[in-house]
């Protein structure tokens, strides 16, 4: 009968798992920084994304301004010249027609302004601003978003005082004479900016009063006048925003190497 002899195995060091062990979590290690690596290339690439769509918004919202605070600046003008009249009322019917042509030119419009927010909106509420890792960027952005709060809150006031002056406007005149000018309007809105020898020519003749009372004169005048403080305010603070738009243009610009 053969006997066969029991292989024998070398038994493993206890190096020799050392370097099994190592050379494993060398791999994992490795995997989790190319992961990491690879999450921290696509934030950062988001992150330019996002400044580059906010460089287009204050772009739009520096031109917005532009046109709302230089339309309202002449409007305010023209108010001007409405609450004059007021402050001086007279029985003729010259004087009646051109109060009710002023009225009509200077209070039937005012510049709104529509900011652009939808990167804003993003960065605030999908959780964008983790990506922002720039202190001085990200301050600036809080700041302009504060700054659109005011211009929100006093635009909001400006409506109130509107439709205040708006009704005692309806109480004071006989609207049903200004039909045609605002027909004129609604076709082309640079109408109001027409000359009053041009724009008298859409009122038709007629009692331009629907109550000649002082009372009324006087209400008019102080619903008018707190009206225009408001606009004037509103105005001035959307300019101001102007300035804030422009410095985190640059900001932006020049921390993400952003050119036109």
């Amino acid at each position: 009968m053969e006997v066969h002899a029991h292989s024998h195995t070398p038994r493993k060091k206890w190096t020799h798992y050392f370097w099994e062990f190592l050379m494993l979590f060398l791999a994992v290690f490795c995997g989790f920084l190319a992961e990491y690596k690879l999450e921290q290339t696509i934030e950062r690439h988001r992150e330019k994304e996002y400044m580059q769509l906010m460089v287009e918004d204050l772009k739009k919202d520096t031109a917005n301004i532009n046109t709302m605070v230089s339309g309202n600046r002449l409007l305010i003008k023209g108010l001007d010249s409405l609450l004059d009249m007021l402050s001086k009322p007279q029985a003729d019917s010259n004087y009646q027609r051109k109060l009710f042509a002023y009225s009509l030119m200077y209070t039937y419009w005012y510049m709104p302004i529509q900011f652009s927010e939808l990167t804003l909106s993003q960065l605030k509420y999908n959780g964008g601003f983790r990506l922002i890792k720039k202190p001085a960027v990200a301050t600036g952005i809080l700041q302009y978003d504060q700054g659109l709060d005011a211009c929100k809150y006093n635009y909001d006031l400006l409506l109130h005082y509107f439709h205040v002056f708006e009704a005692t406007n309806k109480e004071l005149f006989n609207m049903s004479l200004a039909r045609n000018a605002f027909k004129a309007i609604e076709t082309d809105f640079k109408t109001v900016f027409l000359p009053y020898a041009e724009f008298e020519k859409l009122i038709p003749g007629g009692n331009y009063l629907d109550k000649n009372d002082p009372a009324i004169f006087s209400k008019y005048h102080d619903d008018v006048l707190y009206y225009q403080t408001t606009l004037s305010n509103l105005t001035n603070i959307v300019a101001s925003q102007k300035f804030s738009s422009d410095s985190l243009l640059q900001l932006i610009k020049t921390n993400y190497h952003i050119k036109d």
